[in-house]
């Protein structure tokens, strides 16, 4: 076995894993930032429904 075949495997193990943990990392930050908006997001949402089903039902 040649020396530079192992080598260049391994690096492109090593790089997918690096990827993989960068894209881990990310998507946990993401996480943690919009986790408390969570609930405000819902709310309105359900504010919105019962606005659209009220006005919009009354009228027709």
């Amino acid at each position: 076995m040649r020396p530079g075949i192992g080598s260049k495997a391994l690096a492109s193990v090593f790089g997918a894993l690096l990827l993989v943990l960068l894209v881990a990392g990310v998507a946990r930050a993401a996480y943690e930032l919009l986790a408390p908006l969570v609930p405000i997001l819902v709310t309105a949402v359900a504010l919105g429904v019962i606005y659209w089903v009220i006005f919009r039902g009354i009228r027709r």
